[in-house]
């Protein structure tokens, strides 16, 4: 589980063992409401590091070319071909490339996941491709659609709003593109820290999010990637424990529900098959 994404978007985490920081930019500005977070404390998003990216300079929209990339090829329409469009269109003028790239490689990987669990591989690809729709949100932006829906704040929120993006993206999926389906909307509201008693459609987006082939080639991951094909559970302990280790390592906060997510996957993982 990751409490930030100190390898794709952080400019100020340290490497560690299997860790490459990125070269995405500090700040997005497509809009006047959308960028990116400084965020060198808290959030842990994805505990693997992407390959250095191509920076994306403040200001600059990322170009049309996704929609015909290969690694989309076979990947079914989110609901429908219109609505996917829709949505890629939208990613288009609110993130970098690189993070575009990376929302198409989960979304492909979540579609795997799902299909080898033997969960609805269409909610799989929907989540996957919707889940850091608020990514590049300011941090105030974040608080404000926060207070509006009257979310329960931790303190370590606050202190790091960018932790925020992901429940905040389930909100602009909702409200944007109409999507009032209750386990997408969890998935993507649960792809960062996840949470105790999560669907196996929630474990699927989680662990896609983590392990997604840019992450990185590494042992720890090959290990991690085949284990998420084997027990979802035991995959989302262990990517929690991995996350555990360098939060502690580098004496950045720990969101009590990174917590809680560790200790009911290992508790289910550990029960007699």
């Amino acid at each position: 589980m990751r409490e930030s994404d100190r390898n794709l978007d952080s400019l100020t985490a340290v490497d560690a063992a299997h860790l490459q920081p990125l070269s995405e930019p500090e700040a997005f500005a497509p809009g006047a409401n959308d960028a990116a977070t400084s965020h060198s404390a808290v959030f842990f998003h994805a505990h693997h590091a992407d390959p250095p990216l191509e920076a994306t300079t403040a200001g600059q929209i990322a170009t049309p070319a996704i929609i015909s990339i290969d690694e989309t090829a076979t990947i079914p329409p989110s609901g429908s071909t219109l609505l996917r469009d829709r949505v890629l269109v939208w990613l288009q003028h609110n993130v970098p490339e690189a993070r575009l790239q990376h929302i198409l490689r989960v979304e492909r990987m979540a579609v795997e996941l799902a299909e080898q669990h033997q969960v609805n591989r269409d909610q799989a690809a929907q989540a996957g491709l919707m889940h850091d729709l608020a990514k590049f949100f300011k941090p105030q932006r974040l608080l404000d659609i926060a207070q509006a829906e009257r979310l329960d704040l931790d303190p370590v929120d606050l202190a790091n709003p960018h932790l925020l993006h992901a429940d905040v993206g389930a909100i602009v999926a909702r409200d944007e593109f109409a999507i009032h389906d209750a386990a997408v909307l969890e998935a993507i509201r649960n792809h960062t820290l996840g949470r105790p008693g999560m669907s196996a459609l929630s474990c699927i987006v989680f662990l896609a999010d983590s392990l997604e082939p840019g992450r990185g080639d590494t042992p720890e991951l090959a290990t991690l990637r085949q284990l998420s094909h084997q027990d979802l559970h035991h995959a989302v302990w262990q990517t929690c424990e991995d996350s555990l280790r360098y939060l502690i390592a580098h004496s950045r906060l720990i969101h009590p529900r990174m917590i809680l997510t560790r200790n009911w996957a290992m508790s289910l993982a550990r029960q007699p098959s």
